[in-house]
């Protein structure tokens, strides 16, 4: 867990002393009173459906960036500060891939860690909230942001090359508890 020399809202040195049973957790300002905790990240992931020559297809998109740069991953993303799963799904989508969700529901929530040697991340556990989602079926896929590429794999052909744990983690749930071959 990264420690930070100064509080972020009134920029007085952090003194480094426990507080409570939080401690490890819990940076308590004892300038101006503001506690900076530490806690997992929060993110969604779209599970996108299709059905192509009597066979499902999901949609994986390329990732860009590290970690995992060039690997094939569910679209989505983290969540902004105060937003909303269903808020930050399709704020993803459109930033990912240009297209928003006709609806989505709740499929799952999986933890993943998130490996960065690059920084010393504050938190390194992401809780990913999975939901299944329909799009639009004029929806023209244009990948932008952190996403280099976006492909329908056919649930029973799926690359070997998934980033995350995780992601094989739900799309087996989906293969399992959908009866998708």
């Amino acid at each position: 867990m990264k420690r930070y020399a100064y509080c972020p809202v009134c920029g007085a040195p952090y003194d480094g002393s426990p507080r409570g049973t939080a401690a490890g957790h819990l940076m308590h300002c004892g300038a101006c009173g503001f506690d900076f905790w530490q806690n997992s990240k929060p993110a969604v992931a779209a599970i996108v459906l299709r059905q192509a020559g009597g066979q499902a297809h999901v949609l994986l998109t390329r990732r860009g960036i590290e970690p995992y740069k060039g690997m094939w991953d569910l679209p989505g993303g983290y969540l902004n500060n105060g937003e909303l799963p269903e808020s930050g799904l399709a704020r993803e989508l459109a930033e990912e891939l240009g297209t928003t969700p006709l609806e989505a529901a709740f499929f799952c929530a999986e933890i993943d860690e998130y490996p960065r040697d690059d920084v010393a991340e504050e938190a390194r556990f992401v809780l990913s909230l999975c939901y299944r989602c329909d799009l639009p079926a004029d929806a023209v896929l244009t990948p932008a942001d952190d996403v280099i590429e976006a492909a329908w794999f056919p649930l029973t052909a799926l690359p070997d090359d998934i980033a995350f744990p995780a992601n094989r983690r739900v799309l087996a749930a989906l293969k399992k508890n959908s009866g998708l071959r």
